[in-house]
């Protein structure tokens, strides 16, 4: 006789600050945390892939402050940017996102400038990659604190 495994992963996709266990500063600050994680990934592979100085957070006020601008700057332009250029999304089949994000990266170096924060993305290129990483990085960090597999497992 053998044995099966049944695994249920009940609200798998829910993790437990988006149920309301833990207070909003928290879900805040981990999502911050995703941001700067992601940020300094996209710094790194962004300079070695190209010279270096192309994308560059200098020093810790940086590294701090500018994922958390970019963060207000992309939940104000992104909804505006992704209605103003619907054609475009629809002829690429969603391909251009990732031009709307590199033009929120690049704002987003022009609204740390004004704020006095030593975030630099010297070309489009450079702000290309440096939103793809940020998008890769941020997505699968977010899924792997989503994932409670066996949560409840029943054995056979």
């Amino acid at each position: 006789m053998s044995r099966i495994v049944w695994v249920r992963y009940l609200d798998e996709t829910e993790p437990p600050w988006d149920q309301g266990d833990v207070p909003w500063i928290v879900r805040i600050l981990v999502r911050w945390a995703i941001t700067i994680v992601a940020f300094l990934a996209a710094e790194w592979f962004v300079n070695a892939l190209y010279d270096p100085d192309r994308f560059h957070l200098d020093g810790t006020t940086a590294v701090l402050l500018a994922p958390a601008i970019f963060v207000v700057v992309r939940a104000i332009t992104r909804p505006i940017l992704l209605f103003l250029t619907c054609p475009l999304q629809i002829i690429t089949l969603g391909l251009f996102l990732f031009v709307v994000n590199a033009l929120i990266l690049l704002l987003t170096e022009e609204v740390c400038d004004w704020f006095d924060v030593r975030f630099d993305v010297e070309g489009f290129w450079a702000a290309f990659i440096g939103a793809l990483v940020i998008s890769l990085v941020s997505f699968a960090l977010s899924r792997v604190l989503r994932r409670r597999p066996f949560r409840q497992a029943r054995w056979l």
